[in-house]
């Protein structure tokens, strides 16, 4: 899943996954992927921080409290800062990139993820 306010992000994001064989499902900000994953859990969530109604780390920790959301590893897409990572690593995000970050680096982060996840 991907979350984020901005319609390119998201379709430039989905464009990415796709082309690598993953299903795609995008949300316009927290409050719509709370919902979307309330319904159906997905294998990863690329998240946006500043995002109107609910934000990164609101949606974050959400994932985590809820057991049938709480393994699905989290990816935080936002300009780098220190303090940002100490509150996303609170929050329970698995990984910080920054922006603008190189494309096979958040395939091989989601692919590594969802090793993990399987037990590969």
């Amino acid at each position: 899943m991907v979350a984020d306010d901005s319609k390119v992000v998201r379709i430039k994001t989905g464009r990415l996954l796709g082309a690598h064989q993953y299903q795609v499902r995008m949300a316009e900000d927290g409050l719509d992927a709370a919902r979307q994953i309330a319904e159906s859990v997905p294998d990863v969530l690329v998240t946006d921080v500043d995002m109107p109604g609910m934000g990164g780390f609101e949606l974050a920790r959400q994932v985590r409290a809820d057991p049938r959301s709480a393994h699905v590893p989290i990816i935080m897409v936002t300009s780098d800062s220190e303090q940002l990572r100490d509150e996303a690593a609170a929050a329970g995000v698995n990984v910080m990139l920054g922006k603008p970050y190189p494309e096979e680096q958040l395939i091989a982060h989601i692919q590594r993820l969802m090793g993990a996840q399987s037990g590969g």
